[in-house]
């Protein structure tokens, strides 16, 4: 049997396959090399105030410098791998914020939220590490807040199971209570819990609150973190006022015990009554309608937020949601409609104030006074 010669070999469909791969790597990696490092599928827009970038991978840095007529920068950084460092410098060189995210348990995506003070005038650089994902950055026109302020919304977005996200908001909310006098927190619960959690909060047990927790069971919120966030609330800050803005999803349980109540205590009829009979009936169309349940969820949770706050007297409230509802620049998480707060930003776009609650505990060196309203 003769042996092939050196030509054979190197035309042979095997080699051949292997120079195409090669031949193709290389063309990719200098397709998607840029001055910027390697990027790949990217979307960017970009304006004087405001940049955002969407890709498969990047690596590399990207720098712009942004111009805004507010003194906020809002920053949203979404990691489904990889990591990124976010830094932002004053005209004079000071660095004003330098945080490093990441997608940390790589189970899905992580979301990471900042609110930062800053001049009208800035430098941002981003460096990834082989990061895919996308981030957006927005100057933000908003009021000043102070303790003499009317008005303000400060939204926090939590990922529910995340591990000592709940004793960061209990802190958090003391924050609230004891320097701005703040006593309004809205919760991702129906008007129907806000109302048990008020009545438990002068009673003198925990029996409503213990029933509201069967209530959950088999849920993220059927933790006994979740039970001691409230039984810290009620001992540090007894005067929290608790307002639901969601769906009655136990309308089943706890819907039909509020009614109960109502209905033996002589109140049929009332406001009180009907707003109840209202969240249950929201609770029941959500759980019918698999198609749309979600897209009418998150309307009637901007619907109820809105009833609720256009009633306050005292217009100045802090809300603990879902980190999906809570994003102003994008949509819901199914990615259907935008989501509430991005809706509520069109309605009160001066003092609706939003930050990542898992910031607090994710990045303890993120200090307090950063916030733009703790200053």
């Amino acid at each position: 049997m003769s042996k092939k010669s050196t030509k054979d070999v190197l035309t042979s469909p095997f080699l051949i396959t292997v120079y195409a791969i090669i031949l193709m790597i290389v063309f990719l990696f200098f397709k998607f090399k840029t001055n910027e490092g390697i990027i790949v599928n990217s979307f960017e827009g970009k304006n004087k105030s405001s940049w955002s970038c969407s890709y498969d991978f990047f690596r590399g840095e990207k720098k712009s410098n942004m111009k805004g007529k507010g003194d906020d920068l809002f920053i949203n950084v979404m990691s489904e791998s990889g990591e990124m460092n976010i830094k932002v410098e004053g005209k004079n060189g000071k660095i004003l914020f330098n945080q490093t995210v990441s997608n940390l348990d790589d189970n899905g995506e992580s979301i990471d939220v900042f609110n930062i003070k800053v001049p009208q005038e800035v430098k941002v650089s981003i460096k990834a590490k082989n990061h895919k994902g996308d981030f957006k950055i927005n100057y933000r026109d908003l009021e000043d807040f102070s303790k003499e302020s009317k008005e303000g919304i400060f939204l926090y977005g939590e990922a529910h199971d995340y591990k000592g996200i709940k004793k960061a908001e209990v802190d958090l909310w003391g924050k609230y209570y004891k320097e701005y006098g703040i006593r309004n927190l809205f919760i991702e619960d129906s008007y129907i819990d806000a109302q048990f959690l008020n009545m438990w909060m002068k009673s003198d047990d925990d029996k409503i609150l213990n029933e509201l927790y069967d209530d959950c069971d088999g849920t993220l919120a059927h933790t006994e973190e979740n039970l001691n966030f409230f039984k810290e609330i009620k001992k540090k800050y007894p005067e929290t006022v608790f307002y639901g803005t969601d769906v009655c999803h136990t309308y089943k349980t706890g819907g039909k015990r509020y009614l109960k109540y109502l209905e033996e205590n002589g109140k049929v009829g009332t406001d009180d009554y009907n707003r109840s009979v209202e969240s249950i009936e929201q609770g029941k169309k959500y759980y019918a309608d698999e198609e749309t349940g979600n897209k009418y969820r998150e309307n009637i949770m901007v619907k109820n937020f809105v009833d609720e706050y256009e009633k306050l007297e005292d217009k100045r409230i802090v809300g603990i949601y879902g980190t999906s509802h809570v994003l102003p620049y994008s949509n819901d998480y199914f990615n259907e409609i935008p989501c509430m707060a991005n809706q509520l930003n069109k309605k009160y776009p001066k003092i609706l104030n939003i930050e990542g609650a898992c910031t607090l505990e994710r990045y303890p060196k993120y200090k307090d006074s950063e916030y733009r309203y703790y200053k």
